[in-house]
């Protein structure tokens, strides 16, 4: 006997409550999803062997399922469920041998609490069904109220039946699995990321996975492929739109493969752009079955591509820029230390000051490029804190127009300041001050000889103003986006030979947004020139940075 172990599962009771059983049971009750086939077999069964009734019972885990009966005796199926070890299939199945019984009452491998004894039954003749592995997995049996010798034809009948019923459990079985294999992939599909859509050969739409579906909130009533190709909002990456008859589905429908296309897709979470695979389904025999579309999102690796591309490109501008500046003054310094390396030993120190002169002047240009850089860097990553107080930011406009005024006047520079006697702003002294410094070391750098640069103060309700203008060059609209990136050097700073290192305005910015506030350009008026424009409020958060009497941030 083939038995094959099982867990000892819950059974249906009225095909709805699960109950946990110690030992197999038998269900009395008929069910199961091919009742009226069951049934049928069942008469048939019953007929060839000239019996009262019959019935069949297949395994559900340890337990059997009454699947089908004809003529059951009255008072049998309310027994519903009873002990395994208590009936004649449970018999048939410790032998695992065919099982006739001419007298129930005279034979003892009948047990005593057997559900026949109850409801008259005499006589009995089950056989084992099997699967098609040969295993054991149910009883077809007959039976009569009057005790009875069976005859090899009637028994030939109820061996027949079971037979039919191996028939039965494999076609059933063959249903579970395709069943169980569908609902898997299903599963599979519906767990992926990227999109799917398929249709059959005729243009019935049968599959778009959730990924798809959630991303294109595709409405319940798109279910052919000539309704997805009207609906679907796709274009080129371009923007173009794309010809229905060519939407990537329908061109695999009618043969085509895409490989690798690139298309956008416009999403209720907005456009994104996909590279498309489609490819025709095919049987072995080439026989057209249908089509298959798989979407994959490449918004974000074509973005990561291009902040890459704009990385790198930053990165040979710094390596540039950074490397002229930095070669400029050692070269300066290494020069002129060879120049008094030559000098004769007996040459007047007077004579060597100038040297001496011009490389300190280049070692001070060394220097603030790599305090510049510095700098910077702790802005940007948050290292260094501000140390806020209560400022007079007048007196901060005041120090930094002092510190540029020998600049201006060299240049011929008229460098004004309009502001009101005081006003009190909460801030950092020395990073304002900076960013003053900053503003106006720019005006004056790209202002002409002759020319003029004002920075005024005023007050806007809770919010300061500072105004840096100048006369100079003027900033083109097409460089305006770009003046307070770092490293960024315009067209004009090449062309002249200005120099600079375009780190002051990214630091002047980096200031204020520390400081909660904006700095802007102003839009350009009748005049040349620039006005830089810069909003602080004037008390900041308490988180800010350390503020004294207040506590850290």
């Amino acid at each position: 006997m083939d038995v094959r172990p099982a867990p000892d599962l819950g059974v249906l009771i009225d095909g709805s409550v699960p109950v946990k059983t110690a030992a197999p049971i038998m269900e009395m009750a008929p069910g199961g999803m091919s009742r009226m086939a069951a049934d049928r077999l069942a008469a048939l069964t019953e007929g060839g062997a000239r019996a009262a009734c019959a019935l069949i019972h297949l395994a559900e885990g340890r337990n059997m399922r009454l699947v089908g009966g004809h003529n059951l005796p009255p008072g049998f199926e309310p027994m519903q469920q009873v002990p395994m070890s208590s009936t004649l299939a449970g018999a048939l199945l410790r032998t695992g041998f065919p099982l006739v019984i001419s007298d129930v009452e005279t034979d003892d491998r009948v047990p005593l609490d057997a559900p026949v004894r109850a409801v008259g039954i005499r006589s009995y003749a089950g056989y084992p069904v099997r699967d098609p592995a040969g295993a054991i997995v149910g009883v077809c049996a007959v039976m009569d109220y009057q005790p009875r010798h069976w005859q090899p034809d009637e028994l030939t009948a109820v061996d027949n039946g079971a037979q039919a019923c191996t028939a039965f459990v494999a076609e059933q079985r063959a249903h579970e699995v395709e069943h169980q294999q569908r609902l898997y992939l299903d599963t599979m599909l519906d767990s992926l990321d990227t999109g799917v859509a398929a249709c059959t050969a005729d243009g019935r739409l049968v599959l778009v996975n959730r990924s798809l579906r959630e991303r294109l909130n595709v409405p319940p009533e798109i279910t052919t492929l000539d309704g997805w190709t009207t609906w679907l909002p796709i274009t080129t990456p371009d923007g173009n739109p794309v010809d229905r008859s060519q939407t990537p589905l329908r061109r695999a429908l009618y043969g085509t493969d895409i490989r690798g296309t690139e298309y956008a897709l416009h999403t209720r979470h907005g456009r994104r752009l996909m590279r498309v695979n489609a490819h025709p389904i095919t049987d072995r025999q080439g026989n057209r079955l249908g089509a298959v579309a798989v979407f994959h999102d490449i918004t974000e690796a074509r973005r990561a591509e291009h902040l890459q591309e704009m990385l790198s490109r930053a990165k040979d501008e710094y390596l540039n820029l950074v490397g002229h500046e930095l070669r400029t003054p050692v070269t300066i310094i290494v020069s002129y230390l060879d120049l008094m390396s030559d000098a004769e030993p007996d040459v007047p120190a007077a004579e060597l000051l100038p040297m001496v002169d011009a490389a300190r002047r280049g070692s001070e240009r060394l220097r603030r490029l790599v305090e510049a850089l510095l700098d910077l860097s702790a802005l940007d990553a948050g290292r260094t804190e501000l140390k806020v107080t209560d400022i007079d930011l007048v007196a901060v406009v005041t120090n930094a127009t002092c510190a540029v005024e020998e600049r201006a006047q060299a240049k011929n520079i008229t460098l004004t300041q309009t502001t009101p006697a005081r006003m009190y702003v909460q801030g950092d002294q020395h990073r304002l001050t900076q960013l003053v410094t900053a503003l106006l070391d720019n005006a004056i750098t790209y202002t002409p000889a002759g020319g003029a640069a004002t920075v005024t103060v005023t007050t806007a309700g809770a919010t300061a103003v500072i105004d840096v203008t100048d006369s100079g060059l003027g900033i083109p609209d097409h460089e305006r986006p770009h003046v307070f990136d770092r490293f960024y050097r315009g067209a004009v700073a090449t062309e002249l030979a200005i120099p600079g290192a375009g780190l002051g305005l990214a630091i002047a910015k980096l200031i204020a947004d520390r400081h909660h506030g904006t700095i802007t350009i102003n839009p350009p008026g009748a005049r040349p020139g620039t006005t830089m424009h810069v909003e602080l409020p004037r008390a900041l958060p308490a988180d800010s940075a350390t503020i004294p009497g207040r506590g850290a941030a």
